[in-house]
C-alpha cells in the first residue's frame, strides 16, 4: 500500500547569510512546483534581518509564485527593528512558538537553514 498524499516539510531559516538561507528557499520553492509537497517557510531570529533586507525578495517573489505564504515571527521583527522593512514584503507575521508547535502536531518535517 503507497501513501499519495504529499510529503510536508518545514523550512526553518534562521540565518542571515544569503549563502546559507539561499539554497533552503530554492528547494522549498522547487519541492512545491516539481513535486507538490506540502512547503511552510519561517523565518525565525536572525533571519529576519534577512527577509527584511532586499537581498532575497526574487526567493520572496518565487515562494509566493509557487503558492507557499512564507511567514516570520513577529516577535523578532519587533526585536530587530525591521517592522517597516518586513510590511513591504509579501510576509506574513505570527508568533513562531506556535507555529513551529503546529509543524510538530500536523507531522511536518523540519529542516533548517
Amino acid at each position: 500500500m503507497t501513501d499519495d498524499a504529499p510529503v510536508k516539510v518545514a523550512f526553518l531559516i534562521i540565518s542571515d547569510d544569503p549563502a546559507r538561507a539561499v539554497p533552503g528557499l530554492v528547494m522549498a520553492t522547487r519541492m512545491k512546483s516539481n513535486r507538490g509537497a506540502d512547503i511552510r517557510v519561517l523565518f525565525f531570529g536572525p533571519a529576519v534581518r534577512l527577509a527584511a533586507s532586499g537581498q532575497i525578495d526574487t526567493q520572496l517573489t518565487e515562494l509566493r509564485a509557487a503558492g507557499i505564504g512564507p511567514t516570520a515571527c513577529r516577535a523578532n521583527v519587533e526585536q530587530y527593528g525591521v517592522t517597516e522593512e518586513i510590511a513591504a514584503r509579501p510576509l506574513d507575521l505570527l508568533a513562531a512558538g506556535a507555529e513551529v508547535e503546529e509543524f510538530a502536531r500536523l507531522g511536518y518535517t523540519v529542516v533548517s537553514f
